[in-house]
């Protein structure tokens, strides 16, 4: 590794003139150093077949996401990004208003993803289109947008927000799973860049009336497609108890997964959110609760998952989003849950070859301004995967 950053050093004195380049974005990890300034992502080099192991397997070169990417090309986006974010999360209080829902990484993602010379993009979970609507509006005309969601009113707030851009903006219902049959049926081809937002906007948590959010009382539904073949409450209802705490357990990360299961076996039926954050309450001992976040979050978390079969669907959507990339694409996944950056991570690697690279070896994260303006974008995770040949 340290010979790796002193070759970038000696790139970036060489192409640049300069010792040493400050990284235009915040990393998960310290150690990355711009190989060259440019505003353009789009000049990044392509990686290449690497010198062979011993025993025969190759070792691939993995291609630098700052190769091309200098502090000019990110010059005064940090600067402002708190700014923008408060202005976001006023305009999301503001009756009447259709940008309800702050995007997470936006610069990151117009940075990284947005094509330069037209073609399309394909927003797999469009939601309420933040982040849609930023790509529209810092690309040329020649760029349109595929935008899919499998919530009805998310799609129909896209549609308020996109509508201004006529034709450019095309809006499909479907699960992102199908995002290639969708694409087909438009007669999109290829698409310069993939977005996967896996998050759940805060509208849908709190106003949508389906129980995703412990904060109000509503029926246990959580559904984000409402055609969906089961409800929550059929899940804490029906299944065994070993099955739930399994659910909880590994969607949720939760350490008192087999406690709270039990608690919910007891207290059946549950009907409402305010029964299962009961149980919940009742099987967590209270010493143990989150400062920072409410006792029942990584439960709520974990069923929301398992009723709209989430890890199920992005493992079968990445490897159909990477097909539809064009040479010089890039799919990027915003995770929000360990499980679902593990899918990505593993999906990435596996598909990672001659025709695909990874272009970080590590997610990008949120920096310390977008966090304090947007607190629940501080689990947020960015990959992007590039597809560098035919």
């Amino acid at each position: 590794m340290a010979t790796y950053r002193a070759e970038a050093r000696r790139e970036v004195a060489v192409r640049s003139g300069r010792a040493e380049a400050r990284p235009p974005l915040h990393f998960a990890r310290e150690g990355y150093r711009a190989r060259s300034r440019g505003p353009d992502p789009d000049s990044a080099g392509r990686a290449r077949a690497g010198r062979a192991r011993e025993g025969g397997h190759a070792r691939r070169r993995r291609p630098s996401a700052l190769r091309g990417v200098g502090p000019d090309a990110l010059r005064g986006v940090r600067a402002d990004q708190s700014g923008r974010a408060a202005v976001g999360i006023r305009q999301a209080v503001e009756p009447g208003s259709v940008a309800v829902h702050v995007p997470v990484l936006l610069d990151e993602v117009l940075f990284l993803l947005r094509p330069r010379r037209g073609g399309w993009v394909i927003d797999g979970t469009v939601g309420m289109g933040g982040h849609a609507e930023a790509m529209l509006e810092r690309t040329p005309d020649e760029v349109r947008l595929l935008g899919i969601d499998r919530d009805p009113e998310a799609l129909a707030r896209a549609g308020a927000r996109l509508g201004r851009f006529g034709a450019r903006a095309v809006l499909r219902r479907s699960d992102f799973r199908d995002l290639d049959r969708v694409a087909r049926a438009d007669d999109v081809r290829v698409a310069q860049s993939v977005l996967l937002d896996l998050g759940v906007s805060s509208p849908q948590l709190e106003q949508s009336g389906r129980g995703l959010s412990f904060q109000t009382p509503a029926p246990l539904d959580m559904r984000l497609d409402p055609a969906g073949p089961q409800t929550a409450a059929d899940l804490l209802n029906g299944l065994p108890e070993a099955e739930l705490a399994r659910i909880i357990f590994e969607l949720g990360d939760e350490r008192y997964a087999r406690r709270i299961a039990g608690r919910i076996v007891r207290r059946r039926p549950l009907r409402t959110t305010d029964d299962l954050v009961a149980a919940v309450r009742a099987a967590v001992p209270r010493a143990r609760w989150p400062r920072r976040t409410h006792v029942a979050t990584k439960t709520f978390q974990a069923l929301r998952i398992a009723v709209n079969d989430e890890l199920g669907a992005l493992a079968q959507a990445l490897p159909r989003a990477a097909a539809l990339l064009a040479v010089g694409g890039r799919c990027g996944v915003i995770s929000f849950h360990s499980g679902e950056d593990r899918v990505v991570k593993r999906t990435f690697r596996a598909l990672a070859s001659e025709a695909y690279a990874e272009l970080m070896p590590a997610p990008l994260v949120p920096g310390a301004d977008e966090v304090r303006a947007n607190p629940r974008a501080r689990s947020a995770r960015l990959r992007v995967l590039e597809r560098i040949s035919s």
